[in-house]
This record gives C-alpha cells, sequence and structure tokens, in this order.
C-alpha cells in the first residue's frame, strides 16, 4: 500500500511540474498571484492594474531591485501609465539577462507575490 502512495505522490510531483513549465513557457512574462489573483506581469488586466500600480507595489518592487534605471521607468511606463502595453513589457522582460530576471521575480516574492503560480 505504501509502494501505492509513493508511486501517487510522484505522480502528482510530475503533473506539477509539467505544468508549472507548460505555464511559464507559453508565456514571455512570469504569472503574478496575490491574494488568490493571478496574473501575468505585463498583461493589460484592471486586476493587475489595482494590484500593482494603484497600490503602489510595483515601484517598491522595483525599488527593491538593482535594474538599470531606465529599464525600471519603462517596465514601470508600460505596467502602470496611459502607455501601458504588454508588448513592450514583454520586450522588455525579454531583454533582461536571466539574472536580471531572477532578481525582478525575487523582489515580487519579497513583496508577498507566489511566482508561476496558480490559485485554486
Amino acid at each position: 500500500m505504501k509502494r501505492i502512495g509513493d508511486v501517487n505522490k510522484l505522480l502528482i510531483s510530475a503533473a506539477m511540474l509539467l505544468s508549472m513549465a507548460i505555464v511559464s513557457g507559453c508565456s514571455d512574462t512570469f504569472l503574478v498571484t496575490k491574494d488568490g489573483k493571478s496574473y501575468f506581469f505585463g498583461s493589460n488586466r484592471e486586476g493587475l492594474y489595482k494590484m500593482l500600480c494603484e497600490s503602489g507595489d510595483l515601484n517598491k518592487i522595483l525599488a527593491d531591485t538593482k535594474l538599470s534605471q531606465s529599464i525600471k521607468d519603462n517596465l514601470y511606463k508600460y505596467n502602470c501609465t496611459p502607455s501601458q502595453s504588454r508588448d513592450k513589457v514583454k520586450e522588455i522582460y525579454s531583454s533582461m539577462t536571466s539574472e536580471q530576471r531572477r532578481e525582478l521575480r525575487l523582489a515580487f516574492q519579497l513583496h508577498g507575490y507566489d511566482i508561476n503560480l496558480m490559485a485554486c
């Protein structure tokens, strides 16, 4: 019986890893989740705007990174101003080094966000 339980745990773990790979591979950015709400970073959703911009969280998150000021300014501009553009955010994010992308994701986590986690 214990062996069946171990196999089930292994299958569930494999399914979760596959889901995460699919979610992260199907987007040019990443999924941010807070308080049970999930959005792709850079999406033009009103909920994301309220979560990041109206709350002031994106300014705090960007301030906690060592990204260049121009990257910070552009990420803020294309997420939180009338110039909002999903494509520009994707373009900026894809131009960042893997270390810069990791630093940005970690800054989100420091401010209570989950990364690439789908809320049920």
